[in-house]
């Protein structure tokens, strides 16, 4: 093979791989998106929070666990599509959502997904990185959704300020904390699961691609 031909196969190959993974980003965001989109209608609401509980925190950590500092692709797609207008969020979508109680929780959701993806960033992720991520995006996600609801709640409610901010605690933080403290697990342990079966995967690959 002359050098010509050399320099053309590399690059072919250059280019077949920058698209192979260029392919393959692609479909992390849309199953992301599916995903996150698919859990927030598996919702039930209690009369004490206008929050409904939903799947989307352990589909959301999951994420953030196995995409780390790619997290916030999904989750930024996914609110622009529902903000565009698709039906993706729990109660609709469309620009007026930004009115909802709950849409501080999404911005939450995207401000967990650069924070937690961060702390689960890394060639290894140990069971600490994984715990502590899991927690402090918990924690992010709290923090911006009771604020919304307590601003919420204070401005369209016409709800007192001290009452609203004990009201938003109360049903936006205190009433999920044993609920999310289940999912956090459950990601954790599926993310484990998912790394188990990956890393039989790629062990039966090189066995098999081996002569």
């Amino acid at each position: 093979m002359s050098r010509q031909e050399y320099v053309e196969v590399s690059a072919r190959a250059g280019v077949s791989r920058v698209l192979a993974r260029a392919g393959y980003e692609v479909l992390e965001v849309a199953l992301g998106v599916l995903a996150l989109a698919a859990s927030s209608k598996a919702r039930f609401a209690t009369p004490l929070s206008p929050v409904p509980f939903t799947l989307q925190t352990l589909v959301l950590l999951y994420i953030i666990l196995v995409l780390r500092e790619r997290a916030w692709r999904p989750v930024l797609s996914y609110i622009a599509l529902g903000l565009a207008g698709l039906p993706v969020f729990a109660y609709g979508g469309g620009p007026a959502y930004v009115f909802s109680p709950t849409f501080g929780y999404l911005v939450g959701f995207l401000l967990a997904s650069f924070v937690g993806g961060r702390l689960a960033s890394g060639r290894v992720l140990t069971p600490r990185k994984l715990v502590l991520s899991s927690l402090v995006s918990t924690l992010v996600i709290y923090a911006a959704g009771y604020a919304y609801l307590t601003a919420w709640l204070a401005a369209v409610a016409r709800t007192s300020l001290a009452a609203a901010l004990v009201a938003g605690l109360v049903s936006g933080v205190l009433i999920f904390i044993p609920w999310d403290l289940l999912k956090a697990l459950a990601a954790a342990v599926l993310v484990v699961a998912t790394n188990k079966v990956r890393a039989r995967l790629l062990k039966e690959l090189k066995e098999y691609a081996s002569p």
